[in-house]
């Protein structure tokens, strides 16, 4: 493997950047389709909603991708996060977001993570396969044309992902 999984340090947050803001302008990130500066990527993965863990997937000395869980708004959702992971286009199809999905899924036993819920345009195919096949995401709903790029309206997929259910626990979905 010429690629190496590891946490996420200060000193990748450029590269990370740069990685999320060529996703917001290919359309493929469900945040928005504005760039973000460094601080602000800084505030959303480390400061303001500190992440509860985050991996990059560095080549040669380069980020080539990212993965991380951010904690969801409000303290009584404290064992649920948001799965996101941004590769950068060249290296896709590589194994690389295989590997950041499964070093981030593995730590959710550890970090008590009761629910994870990832997102994604309902009309990216290898998106949604890679979230139900690799990631071992279930489709929770849809929302109907709620995200606008250029005039057009996007539907978007909410995805979810159970750990270790409890016994007795029922699972509600949206359709």
């Amino acid at each position: 493997m010429p690629y190496e999984v590891r946490p996420l340090l200060t000193s990748d947050l450029l590269e990370v950047t740069e990685i999320y803001n060529a996703a917001c302008r290919a359309r493929e990130s469900t945040q928005g389709s504005r760039s973000w500066s460094i601080k602000e990527m800084n505030e959303f993965l480390l400061e303001r909603r500190a992440s509860f863990e985050a991996y990059t997937c560095v080549e040669k000395g380069s980020v080539v991708g990212w993965a991380a869980f951010t904690r969801l708004r409000g303290e009584d959702a404290e064992q649920t996060a948001e799965m996101s992971l941004f590769v950068q286009a060249s290296f896709r199809r590589k194994g690389i977001g295989s590997a950041l999905a499964s070093t981030l899924l593995n730590r959710s036993n550890a970090l008590n993570l009761h629910c994870i819920f990832a997102m994604a345009f309902k009309d990216m195919p290898h998106v949604v396969s890679f979230a139900e096949r690799r990631c071992g995401f279930s489709i929770a709903g849809c929302l109907p044309e709620i995200f606008t790029h250029n005039g057009k309206h996007y539907d978007i997929l909410v995805f979810e992902r159970l750990i270790a259910p409890r016994s007795g626990d029922r699972v509600h979905r949206l359709r």
